[in-house]
């Protein structure tokens, strides 16, 4: 059954919550700590993979890379329309150094992060992407010291149904 069509229990929570842990996992191994059978954990996965709620990628760790600087930047446009989001955030999207960028309410548009491999990489950059755009207003970039928590992973017991 679809996952977007039933609703969720424990055992997709936790299962979830494994593969975002650990991906690599053996299907024994996934089906030992949730109470199933490896067909039926792979049924699941691939339940959600058809639904489009999991996909499968690699993460590298920034911490572990070499040399790489961050920096968080805060978007203001001049204009609210529409197409001046869609062509920002198509822009955004499709720059390899945005690692993230989210759309906000309040004083600011948009949050968005840039990895380079330096902080004049990371401020060439910032001109590259904003300081042309006559519909950019203002923006503020900080420069990231520490990263104290990174992630991706949703907790399973907001994903339950």
């Amino acid at each position: 059954m679809n996952p977007r069509q039933r609703p969720w229990d424990e055992i997709d929570t936790r299962l979830l919550d494994l593969l975002q842990a650990d991906a690599d996992q053996t299907l024994r191994a996934l089906g030992d700590q949730v109470g199933l059978s490896p067909s039926a954990v792979q049924r699941r996965i691939a339940g959600y993979k058809a639904a489009g709620v999991l996909r499968t990628v690699a993460v590298v760790d920034a911490e572990a890379a070499p040399a790489l600087a961050q920096a968080l930047v805060l978007l203001a446009l001049v204009e609210e329309s529409f197409e001046h989001h869609r062509r920002l955030a198509d822009r955004l999207r499709a720059h390899p150094a945005v690692q993230q960028c989210h759309a906000l309410s309040g004083a600011w548009d948009y949050a968005v992060l840039l990895t380079a491999r330096s902080i004049g990489d990371l401020r060439d950059l910032g001109n590259e992407l904003f300081k042309g755009d006559d519909n950019i207003r203002r923006y503020d970039t900080m420069f990231v010291l520490d990263t104290v928590k990174s992630g991706a992973a949703l907790p399973g017991e907001l994903l339950l149904g």
